[in-house]
């Protein structure tokens, strides 16, 4: 058995001042080894937000159901069976599959939808939302580090968005003067033979870069708005798509520096665009996402840039995205005290619509068990998927101790 205690604490210091969190939680990973071959894993986090009842109720960013959201909450992250073969590995079970070698955006790392509650801001690790799936990971040349990954999902999930009209809800478009909402139910993928997922990824390592080749056949994460206006109503109902995902990654080490990259090409993905039918407020369209990085380390620092560009193929002035988009990042980090003070700093800008985060951190270990962090998450532009945020400026700070 491992695990860890955490109090992960956070308060608004733009917009309304209040307590974003204060949420007192367990981790627990239990582990039975079987037989040389046989294993099983898991990890389960339970958590208790204080906030949620030291802070007063009102309408309509804190109301009683919101509150009830963020409360209390129990997530089983990856409950699965695990066996371990001469030239290949198998995994049954609810798990996290992860793909890709960038940080903080994700392009081939999709098979896992996240929690947005606290938007991007939590950990990938934590905001994973874990799927039942069948795993083989086989190894026919140790020689060349090959490695076949095959992937099935029966349990299709899209990822959780915030709770409307909470802090963390992602914007949407105001209706046309005139026209009151009529809200449909929405349709997401579930539990059935029509919604299984699948993928596969080969890896090997070539004259000293690891390379990938990436096919996914899933839904999109988040749901595509199709709105039908009929005099003085727009009807919504929002729908979860599927699309191909083609592509690969590579990286490799050259002294101080590892340069790495993905690329993914989204076959068929749904675009929201104006319309006035069902017919034509969605449009189905192929998405070029690329991704380049380099990460210098020397002297205990780690200077890492990132550049993401995401292209619509076909574009037309309907769509309500630009045809080209993306995102800047910058990392750096470094360490004193015989690596137990650990500043960092991550800033992220998104270049097509002008917004950026900024967060600062600095972690200081006591010991191997007991960890602490002072961060803040600063939002700046007025629109945009990071400028929305720009009342939402926090500051946080973590307490752990791991067992």
């Amino acid at each position: 058995m491992h695990g860890s205690l955490k109090n992960e604490s956070a308060y608004f210091i733009s917009g309304e001042k209040r307590w974003d969190k204060i949420q007192n939680r367990l981790e627990v990973k239990p582990e039975i080894v079987f037989s040389d071959h046989w294993q099983f894993r898991s990890r389960a986090l339970l958590w208790y937000d204080a906030a949620m009842d030291i802070e007063a109720t009102r309408s309509p960013d804190l109301t009683s159901s919101i509150k009830q959201h963020y409360r209390t909450a129990t997530q089983l992250k990856e409950a699965y069976a695990f066996y371990s073969g001469d030239s290949f590995d198998l995994r049954l079970g609810q798990q996290q599959i992860i793909w890709g070698k960038t940080d903080g955006l994700r392009m081939l790392d999709i098979i896992n939808p996240l929690d947005l509650r606290e938007f991007i801001l939590d950990d990938f690790l934590d905001s994973r939302i874990g799927v039942v799936a069948a795993r083989l990971n086989y190894y026919p040349d140790t020689d060349t580090e090959q490695e076949i990954e095959l992937v099935i999902i029966p349990d299709a999930k899209p990822a959780q968005a915030a709770p409307t009209n909470s802090r963390w809800a992602l914007a949407t478009p105001t209706p046309p003067p005139g026209l009151s909402i009529q809200t449909l139910p929405s349709e997401q993928p579930n539990w059935s033979a029509k919604n299984i997922e699948y993928g596969a990824a080969w890896r090997s390592n070539i004259k000293g870069w690891d390379i990938s080749a990436n096919y996914f056949y899933g839904w999109k994460d988040s749901p595509n708005a199709f709105r039908k206006i009929t005099p003085g109503i727009m009807t919504i109902q929002l729908k979860h798509l599927r699309m191909h995902t083609l592509g690969g990654s590579f990286s490799n080490a050259f002294g101080a520096w590892v340069i790495r990259g993905e690329v993914a090409a989204n076959l068929q993905e749904g675009i929201n665009a104006n319309g006035t039918t069902f017919n034509d407020t969605v449009q189905r369209k192929n998405t070029l996402n690329t991704a380049i990085a380099a990460e210098w380390s020397g002297h205990n620092w780690i200077v890492s840039p990132q550049f993401f560009i995401r292209h619509i193929q076909a574009w037309n002035t309907q769509l309500l995205e630009p045809e080209n988009s993306g995102f800047w990042t910058l990392r750096i980090a470094t360490d004193f005290m015989h690596e137990k003070l650990k500043p960092e700093m991550l800033f992220l800008a998104d270049w097509s619509a002008g917004g950026w985060l900024a967060r600062p951190k600095i972690a200081y270990d006591y010991s191997d068990d007991i960890t602490s962090s002072l961060g803040a998450d600063i939002f700046g532009g007025s629109r945009g998927f990071l400028g929305q945020f720009n009342q939402n400026d926090r500051i946080s700070f973590e307490v752990a101790y791991s067992f």
